[in-house]
Formats: structure tokens, sequence, C-alpha cells
């Protein structure tokens, strides 16, 4: 297997370096710290953007993320493009030119009154939601979750870590899985050795150049975890506090790490808040069995609130449908509507904002005619 291909490489990147600089080296990025980005493939170690690649990112979520392949000079490489534009003396750290169009991309909102997209991971197959049972274990926050996983084209598997703190982690693990329809869900403790059960429900996902991300709050385990999967302790961890089971928060920046099986993980900073970024379908594909049952409501634009015909609160009144997790559903549509609206109202302002500064540059131009004239 090839470098490339071992780091999960596919005919989805291969299709988009037809017309790329024949100088430029594909790798894919490992690691980011405050704009510097570790990359391993055809090159190896710290890169950062290029100044054209800054000048024309439009966001944000537009500069690499872990996950991402991206087309580099190697350090210590002069490119045909940097002698055209007079740049004669090599870079200590190779450059970055290109980020080729990601295959799924994990985002959420970022925090406070900002509208902007911040990606997480990128080019993810699987996504690991980890809880822990020795706290308690919040479904809605779970859904949550799923919501942001959906709409990245992942696909999710919850793991309730800390099973040897719990009580009865199986019958944990059973209401979980009765909440979430369709989902692989798996009760672990991340400091013993995995049991065949967690080993064999893993295993399709454990496989060589397949990308898992580990999703999760503060303190739940996820970098215990990340050493029990590498088979050693490669990331630093904290004992959890006696006051009420919880970890400590350790890890600060995303990094992928390959496991022994081939399979490559990444590995996350916990979340302290979770923002929607997708719309209103990607809350229905993570609820699809509300979803479903809502295509049988006598009107189409049923909120499920006590219309007449709701087939939907007749699943509830019938124990068939869980009511609290009818209310996250309402609870994250209206979240999701809501973000929608402040993006349309950023775009327009957006929008707004280029017209001005066209026409600004119309008056100078008029203004300056006028003077020559």
């Amino acid at each position: 297997m090839s470098t490339l291909t071992r780091l999960g490489w596919s005919s989805f990147f291969e299709d988009q370096i037809a017309q790329t600089d024949e100088s430029l080296r594909f790798a894919r990025v490992v690691e980011e710290q405050r704009g510097l980005y570790r990359i391993a493939g055809h090159a190896e170690g710290w890169a950062e953007v290029s100044g054209l690649f800054r000048h024309e990112a439009r966001t944000a979520a537009d500069f690499p993320a872990v996950g991402d392949w991206v087309c580099v000079a190697p350090a210590d490489v002069v490119t045909p493009a940097d002698v055209a534009r007079g740049f004669s003396r090599a870079s200590t750290r190779a450059i970055i030119h290109r980020r080729l169009e990601r295959r799924s991309v994990l985002s959420r909102a970022a925090a406070g009154d900002r509208v902007e997209q911040q990606v997480v991971a990128a080019n993810v197959d699987t996504v690991f939601l980890v809880s822990a049972l020795a706290q308690e274990l919040n479904v809605r926050r779970i859904e949550r979750y799923l919501t942001m996983v959906w709409d990245a084209g992942a696909v999710p598997v919850v793991l309730l870590n800390k099973a040897d703190l719990a009580d009865d982690p199986v019958a944990a693990r059973e209401s979980v899985r009765a909440r979430l329809p369709l989902i692989d869900v798996v009760a672990l403790s991340a400091l013993s050795p995995l049991s065949n059960d967690a080993l064999d429900t893993l295993a399709p996902y454990l496989r060589p150049a397949h990308t898992i991300a580990l999703l999760g709050s503060s303190g739940v385990g996820k970098s215990t975890l990340v050493n029990r999967l590498l088979g050693r302790d490669a990331i630093a961890v904290a004992p959890i506090r006696e006051s009420d089971g919880k970890g400590r928060h350790t890890t600060t920046s995303r990094q992928l790490v390959e496991l022994p099986c081939g399979a490559l993980l990444i590995d996350t900073p916990g979340m302290r808040e979770l923002h929607l970024w997708g719309d209103e379908s990607a809350v229905d594909t993570a609820f699809d069995d509300v979803a479903a049952l809502s295509r049988d409501c006598r009107f189409a634009d049923c909120g499920h609130a006590g219309e007449p015909g709701c087939a939907v609160q007749a699943a509830v009144d019938a124990g068939r449908l869980d009511p609290d997790r009818l209310a996250n559903y309402q609870r994250l549509l209206r979240e999701a509507a809501f973000e929608a609206r402040k993006h349309d109202t950023a775009a327009a302002a957006n929008v707004k904002r280029r017209w001005k500064h066209m026409t600004q540059a119309q008056k100078a131009l008029y203004k300056s005619r006028e003077r020559l004239e």
C-alpha cells in the first residue's frame, strides 16, 4: 500500500489533481497549531499557507483543517510559480498552495454572535460520539451531535465510555439504543481491555485507511480511548475527579494518528458548546424516525403540537415514540431555522457591502475623469 493510500487517499482526490503543478506534492494535514499545519504523505513536517492562498480565502472554513488533503511545495523548494512572482529564496517550511475539495466535513457554528462555519475535521468516514456513563447520560446532547455527523456525510457510532463506573451499563446501553434507532451503541471502558462485544462492533470501522473522528464533551475519556486503541500512552490524560466522576480537559488541539490496525483516528478537544451549522434537513436525517412519521400527518406543515391528524403525536400517545425525543427534535429544528436566518442575513449584508464598495469605486473613477477633463 502506497503512503498516500495508507493515509486515506482515494479516487475522489485523484480526480482533482489533473491540472496541478508537477513540482507540488500531496500530503494530509495531521495536526493544526495556530496557523501552522503538520503534514504527512509525499511531504513531511510543518507547513503554512501561501500568501495567495491566504488572500483568496473568503472565510476561516476555507483554510486547511485536520484531515484535509493539500498540495504543497516542500521546504527548501522554489516552484516555477514562485519564480514568476519574483521569489527566489526557498521557505524553511513547506508551503500549502491548494486545499483539495472535501469528501466530508464536520462543522459547527462558531460560538458567539459571529455567523461563521468552524471546521472540526475533514474527510472523515466514521465519527465515534463518546459519552461517559459515570456522569448523568445526556441523550439530548448525543442527538445534537448526531445532527452534526449526518450533516457532515459521515457514519455515527455512539460509545458509552467508563462502563466500569456505571451501576448497570447494559441497561444504560439498551436505553440509548431504544432512543436512537439504527445507530450502533457500544458500552466500554477505555481503562481496561476492550470486550469481545465492543471489538466485534467496532471492527468494521477499524480498518486500514478508514478515517475516524472522536467527538464528545471534555472529560469523557476520548484521549484515554485513543491510547487504548494505539496500544501505548501517546496522548496525555488526567485522572477523573472523585467528586463527580468527570475527567479533566487534556486535549488542546486536533491531531490525526495511525492505529496499529491501519485505521486513522482524529482526536479533538472536548466541546463545551455545540451550535448547529447544518439546515433543517440535517435534523430530519438525525431524527429519521420522527421525519418518517411526519409524512403521514394530515397537514404538510404540521408542527406536531396538537394539530388534528398528527401521526407523530399519535405515536407518542401510543408509546411508540419517546416524547422527550420529539421535544428535542422540535428544539433543534427551531435552532436550525434560526441559524439559517442568520446565514441569510449575513449573506445579504455581504452582498450589500460588495455593492457599496463597487459604487464607491465607480464614483471615485468618475471624479478622477472629471478632474482630468
